[in-house]
């Protein structure tokens, strides 16, 4: 009973951590982000971002809220 316990504690802990990491990423994606609008797949902010030739690493589709938006990548 006392290792189901602590098992317990310690998946609550690692959940923990793991949502403060992916909570940090989101903060730090939109400081070098310029988001444009929504979208359904990275080529779709191609046109939003300007990019009109390879290598295309500069737009990406990320997820924002509920949705996902194109990010402009600043360089």
């Amino acid at each position: 009973m006392a290792s189901s316990k602590l098992y317990f504690v310690a998946l609550l802990i690692i959940a923990s951590v793991f949502i403060v990491v992916q909570s940090t990423r989101i903060k730090d994606a939109s400081s070098v982000c310029d988001f444009r609008g929504p979208c359904k797949k990275k080529e779709n902010c191609y046109d939003r971002c300007g990019v009109n030739k390879p290598p295309f690493n500069n737009a990406i589709c990320v997820p924002f809220g509920r949705s996902r938006q194109c990010c402009c990548i600043l360089s």
